[in-house]
């Protein structure tokens, strides 16, 4: 067996003979399943991971070495790339982003990555090629090995920096937190839309079922499911992951899986940026900072401040797709 393989490392061929290179993440059988792995009221023996920022070409998306990787989509412009790929595509989940981060935090190995206009802010000896990229962006997966997620050739590469990638899963509309439970935003057909029926609310529920909302006002954010004070005036803030605070009789667990409220984060990450908008409208995530971000960069950057229609030079995504009964599509 090549070492590629035993470290998950796959390459998928499409209808089109383009392949796409994954990294496949097993289901570890654990006494409590991982929420990434319960998709529909099932559980998926694996999901595949794009181990680049992804390329759209012809319409769909391809995880690429050495491309410049696509950016400037729209929030539904990237669904459609990663569905149109056949079933079991998908854009990657805030939970599935989670997931991976916390594999990099348990094994210390957080990933660096172009932060610093093809280099990384906290270490300047490290670069990407940059020959090739508009901007200051960097070809996929032309960094050193500390750029991927396990700091191996094998790894996921550049989920810290070059762009800010769309996940999908998760929102606040009018300062309320909503999302699509365990990593349902995978399901074929799940409807992301903006009026969908699929999103939920997350709630506490020790003593009487609260809404979690994000309040933010005065240079302060806060998670909490408490009401907000008369003459409240709801605002579009960040603050480091240090200085989020939080106010809830308890904490949902959706909280921990989506990113919102890391469990396991480590020092290195407090001063990592994290966004909020609690204004009126609909807000979706991205996440993992860009080439621009220097001190608030980091993997587990997030910005939970996008309207679907908005795009950026520093703003791409990834697919993925999830694995049943050992078939590289939905069973």
């Amino acid at each position: 067996m090549s070492d590629a393989v035993k470290h998950s490392n796959v390459v998928v061929f499409d209808d089109r003979g383009i392949p796409s290179i994954m990294v496949r993440f097993e289901n570890p059988r654990a006494a409590v399943t991982p929420e990434m792995f319960i998709i529909g009221g099932k559980e998926v023996d694996a999901i595949y991971i794009s181990k680049y920022p992804n390329k759209v070409i012809k319409g769909r998306a391809y995880s690429l070495p050495m491309v410049d990787p696509t950016t400037e989509i729209t929030f539904d412009e990237a669904l459609i790339a990663c569905w149109t790929k056949g079933e079991g595509w998908h854009l990657m989940t805030a939970t599935e982003w989670e997931y991976v981060l916390n594999e990099s935090r348990k094994k210390g190995t957080l990933p660096h990555g172009n932060t610093d206009f093809g280099n990384d802010y906290y270490h300047e000896e490290e670069q990407g090629e940059r020959k090739g990229c508009e901007c200051a962006r960097t070809l996929t997966g032309s960094g050193p090995d500390t750029w991927n997620h396990d700091h191996t050739v094998y790894g996921v590469s550049d989920l810290n920096g070059l762009v800010w990638e769309w996940l999908a899963g998760v929102r606040i509309v009018n300062g309320v937190l909503e999302y699509i439970p365990n990593n349902d935003a995978a399901l074929a057909g799940c409807d992301l839309s903006k009026d969908s029926k699929k999103w939920q609310r997350i709630i506490t529920d020790r003593f009487s079922k609260s809404t979690v909302r994000v309040n933010a006002e005065g240079g302060e954010i806060t998670i909490t499911d408490k009401a907000a004070d008369e003459g409240y005036t709801p605002d579009h803030d960040g603050v480091c992951w240090k200085d989020l605070k939080v106010d809830l009789q308890e904490i949902p667990q959706a909280l921990r899986y989506l990113g919102i409220l890391p469990e396991d984060g480590v020092e290195e990450e407090k001063n990592t940026s994290v966004w909020f908008d609690a204004t009126e409208g609909e807000w979706l995530p991205t996440r993992g900072s860009s080439f621009c971000n220097k001190g608030y960069s980091g993997p587990s950057a997030l910005d939970l401040d996008r309207p679907r229609s908005g795009s950026d030079v520093n703003l791409g995504f990834r697919s993925a797709f999830y694995e049943v009964n050992g078939k590289l599509i939905a069973g």
